[in-house]
């Protein structure tokens, strides 16, 4: 057999000294990876001392970006050369290995054949450079906290634990990367202790960017001494600088700062009081001051922002208004209604009207509301109110409507804060009719005395919450497909808090219905009953 094996490999040695090669023509599809023939070290071989790593296939073979897909870990201290013949792959380094170290080599898919891209995908080497080889693994699974959907090519390492230790500078020993699955196993790994860490590493640096790039940890040490293949990792984003404004927006009408990341609240001071004006968040990056005051001075200004991880950057600041000889046309006011115009409602109405600018005045008026088309609600100061600097105007109603609801906003029913004024539109309700829409109820299995129940539609987008409930009912869904999610809200503000790696404080826990592929179909006039566990 060992005579067999020798013969094969000088009949490898010798297809590699041929310098010109090409893919068979014509007969069936390859359909099969190359196969490994023989190695230098061979698989689990100890006490090696060489700098070159060879791995001789079974047919002609075509290398991809081997930098990139070739994982060794440990790491080694110097970077290697590749050469690719067309049956053998080798890797040359300049350094020699560490002494008494177990090093494993995983190809991923780099290796391919020539013919149909077939890759060898479970190509692994390990050897050691001592006379025993570590033989731990630590395996699990990633997912995406905000969606419960497993991560692909999710960074995952084990790190050396010491007091300077961050991933922000330091790159992992043991790493490996996230299958379509989200699952990762680190294979030949020495018994110790850890710090764990999983990233996106976009830019696969293997350094952790907290402005851009998802993150996972576990809190404490992994104490390795037996194999342990079943943690679980949740990829939360974390931004560990304050925001800063990345550029601005000079007009006759607006001054907007743009910021690097939505905001969550702000404050403004303005130097002179007589310089105030209105402003608000016209998108979550977006900070917008109007000239009310047809104003073309100089304004001062302090600015106080915080992002949902509270960062905070005060700013002092000034600015003007742009000049111009010829006249600007302002924006028109725009209005956003939920629900829209041609939706439907409960007979107790509730209507957000979004503005987009903040307004000054309201003709009450001028907004008329009519049951079954004809019957004249009256409305009072008591049925409205306004939030978000004057932008969000909330109307709430009770009825007696069978059919619809119609509410009328005249011309000039609202003016803005630049002094022009809302066109004539009219809203359109259909009242609901309850057996064209299903319910959802359940109870909520958790221990968590303060928690968020989230219906949403089936692509993650919120669709209505509740807090505190252990006996969820979500009423009046339209037919379709949703998915339930549950927030532990740990310090009880209403909302999920991220994480925070510098802290070593872990995001708010998030669970999700996973049955049925997390997907619950809803329909018409159907009751469905789904319980979801949060613990």
């Amino acid at each position: 057999m060992k005579q067999a094996l020798a013969l094969f490999a000088i009949i490898v040695v010798f297809l590699n000294s041929c310098s010109q090669y090409a893919a068979p023509i014509g007969g069936k599809k390859d359909t099969l990876a190359p196969v490994l023939v023989v190695s230098t070290p061979i698989n689990k071989q100890k006490n090696f001392k060489g700098k070159t790593i060879e791995v001789f296939f079974n047919e002609y073979i075509r290398v991809e970006n081997a930098n990139q897909k070739i994982l060794i870990t440990p790491e080694p201290e110097a970077p290697f050369k590749v050469k690719i013949k067309p049956t053998s792959l080798r890797l040359s380094f300049d350094k020699p290995f560490k002494d008494s170290t177990t090093y494993t080599f995983n190809f991923t898919d780099a290796v391919k054949d020539v013919t149909e891209n077939n890759p060898a995908l479970s190509l692994k080497l390990v050897f050691s450079t001592g006379s025993s080889i570590d033989s731990l693994r630590v395996g699990g699974k990633v997912i995406d906290i905000q969606t419960g959907q497993p991560t692909l090519n999710t960074l995952v390492g084990l790190y050396i634990p010491n007091d300077t230790l961050t991933p922000t500078k330091s790159k992992p020993y043991y790493f490996t990367r996230t299958d379509t699955s989200g699952v990762f196993l680190l294979e030949n790994v020495k018994d110790g202790r850890y710090k764990l860490f999983a990233f996106d590493d976009k830019n696969l640096n293997f350094i952790l960017n907290p402005n851009t790039e998802k993150v996972a940890f576990l809190k404490g040490d992994l104490d390795l001494k037996a194999n342990n293949d079943t943690l679980n990792l949740q990829l939360f984003s974390f931004y560990n600088t304050p925001p800063r404004s990345v550029r601005t927006q000079q007009m006759v009408n607006t001054y907007t700062y743009v910021f690097d990341r939505g905001i969550e609240k702000y404050s403004i001071r303005f130097n002179n009081a007589e310089d105030s004006i209105p402003s608000y968040f016209r998108t979550p990056t977006e900070l917008t001051f109007f000239n009310a005051k047809a104003t073309s001075d100089t304004i001062r200004v302090k600015i106080s922002v915080t992002d949902s991880l509270k960062n905070t950057t005060e700013l002092t600041q000034k600015f003007k208004f742009r000049t111009s000889t010829r006249r600007e046309t302002p924006e028109p006011v725009t209005i956003t209604a939920k629900p829209a115009d041609n939706g439907d409602s409960d007979r107790n109405l509730e209507v957000v009207l979004e503005f987009s600018k903040p307004m000054k005045q309201i003709t009450p008026d001028s907004l008329v509301l009519f049951s079954d088309s004809t019957n004249r609600i009256p409305l009072t100061q008591q049925d409205y109110r306004w939030e978000n600097n004057q932008t969000r105007f909330v109307l709430t109603k009770s009825t007696t409507a069978r059919n619809n609801l119609i509410l009328r906003l005249g011309r000039g029913a609202f003016i803005s804060a630049l002094n022009d004024s809302t066109a004539r539109t009219e809203l359109n309700y259909t009242i609901r009719d309850p057996e064209k829409y299903g319910v959802l109820t359940g109870r909520v299995n958790t221990s968590a005395k303060q928690f968020i129940v989230e219906l949403l539609d089936e692509n993650f987008k919120l669709v209505e919450k509740q807090l505190n409930n252990p006996t969820y009912r979500f009423v009046n869904i339209k037919p379709g497909r949703y998915r339930l999610r549950v927030i532990i809200d740990e310090n009880g503000n209403g909302r999920w808090d991220s994480g925070n790696v510098t802290e070593n404080r872990l995001p708010e826990p998030i669970f999700f219905f996973t049955r049925n592929k997390g997907l619950i179909p809803i329909k018409a006039n159907f009751d469905i009953n789904e319980d979801i566990d949060a613990f």
